[in-house]
């Protein structure tokens, strides 16, 4: 079957299954043989949208009808060319659509990203035809930046300021230099694990380093029975401010870090590590928040979760309150009627606030030595990349917080 895949994949003037299984980790064999079901295919093209019709009559170099239905009518006849886009369909399913859209605003022409609107927003599925027309392997790009979008970063800082190198860091970085100091990195460790560049990507905030990496042992039933091999590990480095500070998304807690100061050291020529970044908000900062908090005085926040570590009950129990639709009435009923949830910062655990449409979880975290004063960290794996910076920056902006991530590496 993969021969006669791979035939009707070149046929059609679409990658080889070699990009859509390594490159895009699309199990190929099981998508075709479904899609090669009978009047699969058929079925495939009767759930296309007017848009995403057109788009695709477009691709193929067919003039587009005046009708929808004379548009799918004119896909039907071109079943051996409309498969790689039922793959294109299929790799789309459960991406980021913010991550889809990011990368089409970067790539189309805005001629093409307009084809592909559905009344005032996107239609994802007509940008990744359109995407795919423009160039096959931008479907990487969506692929790892969907991924950027999905986990949580650990917020890292070098060891201590010292003056950047006169060549820029996205410059240094480059793939050859990269990939030699992975080699090296793997040879020293001697595990038997492959560490795989796969992608730099280089805009105006940051430089960031995509690596698959073996992570521990795993096998799968196949066919011919059990194959034994590693399971993978996307690690993410997304170097700042000229490489003086990285963001790290990976599985593994030290792994990434390793990585990352022998890129670093690389760089700055001399011995550096990063440290996981601790930016101290004092308890007055706090006491404000949380009073306009329960007070329902912030329009874009409101309070849906607290814990105290103490509170004022007999026996000064943990204590967690939560409500869907905001708690800040239930505190201060709590407040007159038993006693001070608010009153004192050093009790409070964790909390949780609906910031548009989702919800945030913080916790605050205490520093040895710091006796006015926590770490504000939240779960940032739960918003994409976009969401992230709009929170982060709405918190400092509004709120005099700063908001870091719970995600944190070590050696």
């Amino acid at each position: 079957m993969k021969r006669a895949l791979s035939e009707a994949l070149v046929a059609a003037g679409a990658p080889p299954p070699e990009f859509w299984e390594n490159d895009l980790e699309m199990g190929l064999e099981h998508v075709c043989a479904m899609l090669q079901e009978e009047d699969r295919m058929e079925a495939w093209v009767d759930k296309r949208k007017g848009n995403q019709a057109k788009v695709l009559l477009k691709n193929l170099g067919i003039p587009p009808g005046a009708s929808t239905r004379k548009n799918k009518e004119a896909l039907r006849s071109c079943n051996g060319q409309i498969l790689q886009y039922a793959l294109v369909d299929y790799f789309g399913k459960r991406k980021s659509r913010q991550a889809v859209i990011d990368v089409a605003l970067r790539i189309l022409e805005p001629e093409d990203s307009d084809e592909c609107r559905a009344g005032e927003d996107y239609d994802v599925k007509s940008l990744l035809y359109a995407l795919y027309r423009r160039d096959p392997m931008s479907l990487r790009s969506v692929f790892h930046l969907d991924k950027m979008h999905k986990c949580g970063f650990a917020r890292m800082v070098l060891d201590k300021n010292i003056r950047r190198p006169e060549q820029p860091l996205a410059e240094f970085l480059s793939a050859a230099f990269v990939k030699n100091v992975l080699r090296e990195y793997d040879a020293e460790r001697t595990d038997g694990r492959s560490s795989e560049l796969k992608d730099i990507h280089v805009d105006a905030e940051r430089c960031t380093i995509f690596i698959r990496r073996a992570e521990r042992p795993e096998m799968i039933v196949g066919p011919s029975g059990v194959q034994h091999g590693y399971r993978p590990e996307w690690i993410i480095l997304s170097f700042h401010d000229g490489g003086k500070r990285v963001w790290i998304a990976s599985v593994s807690v030290a792994v990434p870090l390793q990585i990352a100061n022998r890129l670093a050291q690389a760089y700055f020529r001399q011995p550096r590590e990063y440290l996981n970044e601790s930016q101290v908000v004092t308890n007055k900062q706090l006491e404000r928040l949380f009073g306009l908090l329960r007070d329902g005085a912030i329009d874009d926040l409101a309070l849906v979760e607290l814990t105290v570590a103490s509170s004022p009950l007999e026996g000064q129990p943990k204590l967690t309150i939560a409500g869907a639709e905001g708690i800040g009435n239930a505190i201060a009923q709590f407040e007159r009627q038993v006693g001070g949830l608010l009153s004192n910062v050093d009790h409070i655990e964790a909390f949780r606030v609906a910031y548009r449409t989702k919800r945030v979880h913080l916790k605050l975290e205490s520093l040895e030595n710091v006796e006015d004063g926590f770490v504000v960290r939240y779960s940032d794996g739960k918003l994409n990349a976009k969401e992230r910076k709009q929170f982060e920056e709405y918190m400092e902006k509004e709120h005099g917080i700063i908001a870091l991530s719970t995600e944190k590496r070590f050696k």
